[in-house]
């Protein structure tokens, strides 16, 4: 996913990539929820020029299996990533950075974080590589906890039965242990 920026003309420049799901499982890889690529992650996107900088909006949605977070069945979740990014040349961050220096006493910090530069990424040379953006955007639009379904009961907490699938009548009541000594004064 890589664009050489003389490409973008004044309009603008689409473009439209498929990722194979091999592509977006090493992308996802390390996922504590364990999730795997169900079909192709596709991305469409525009890059428009202004003077050096390539503003980069992009949307795409994949497709991806893990196993449920709550009964361990399979679940499938659609996953909509919506990206803007700024590319912005090298040397001018390089530059930004030397006038940002920290005025307090004391410190090894050269730089501040600018919050105008949340949205922005750097390049070098003529092309931009946009696979890093995608894949930091798709990690941040994963659900941390992925469920089969909205209502799902989980398993039972003494014998790991399916509670979606069936009751299994275990007595999973937690007692608070603070009032463990009243329960000896209700029984006769």
């Amino acid at each position: 996913m890589r664009v050489n920026i003389d490409e973008i003309k004044e309009g603008g420049l689409q473009r439209a990539w498929d990722l194979a799901t091999e592509v977006v499982d090493e992308m996802v890889k390390g996922d504590n929820a364990g999730y795997r690529a169900k079909s192709p992650f596709h991305v469409d996107a525009r890059l428009t020029r202004m003077e050096r900088r390539v503003l980069f909006e992009g949307r795409a949605r994949a497709t991806l299996a893990a196993p449920c977070g709550r009964c361990l069945s399979p679940a499938e979740v659609e996953v909509p990533v919506d990206i803007q990014m700024t590319f912005v040349p090298d040397e001018e961050v390089r530059t930004r950075g030397e006038d940002a220096e920290d005025d307090r006493p004391n410190t090894r910090v050269k730089r501040r974080f600018a919050a105008e530069a949340v949205n922005e990424e750097t390049y070098s040379g003529k092309v931009i590589d946009l696979h890093p953006v995608v894949r930091e955007q798709l990690l941040l639009a994963l659900p941390g906890y992925p469920v089969c379904q909205e209502g799902c009961k989980g398993l039972c907490s003494v014998c790991g039965a399916n509670l979606n699938e069936r009751e299994c009548g275990c007595d999973r009541r937690v007692l608070d242990p603070r009032w463990a000594g009243l329960e000896k004064l209700k029984k006769p």
